[in-house]
């Protein structure tokens, strides 16, 4: 029962890092999506899940999701940019 009860403990610390390491930054991603701000409106991306968002930012760097130009950013910088939009902007 000791062993069960520290596996599970042990996750749940595991899944609250990754959780963490994964949110980005709003303020940080003001800046960065300032390149997006031509054709992409932060107020239309209110209240979505972040995680969503940032998912789909990656779809687009990695070609899966076709997209008017091409875009090169990080994960990190994916993140950010996603929590911005969330934010609403």
């Amino acid at each position: 029962m000791k062993t069960l009860k520290l596996l599970a403990a042990t996750a749940a610390a595991t899944m609250l890092v990754l959780g963490t390491a994964q949110a980005g930054d709003a303020a940080a991603g003001k800046t960065k999506a300032e390149a997006c701000a031509d054709c992409h409106d932060p107020a239309d991306f209110a209240g979505e899940d972040t995680a969503a968002l940032t998912q789909m930012i990656k779809d687009v760097v990695g070609g899966k999701t076709k997209h008017k130009a091409k875009i090169t950013v990080s994960d990190a910088d994916a993140a950010d940019i996603a929590a911005f939009w969330a934010a609403g902007g």
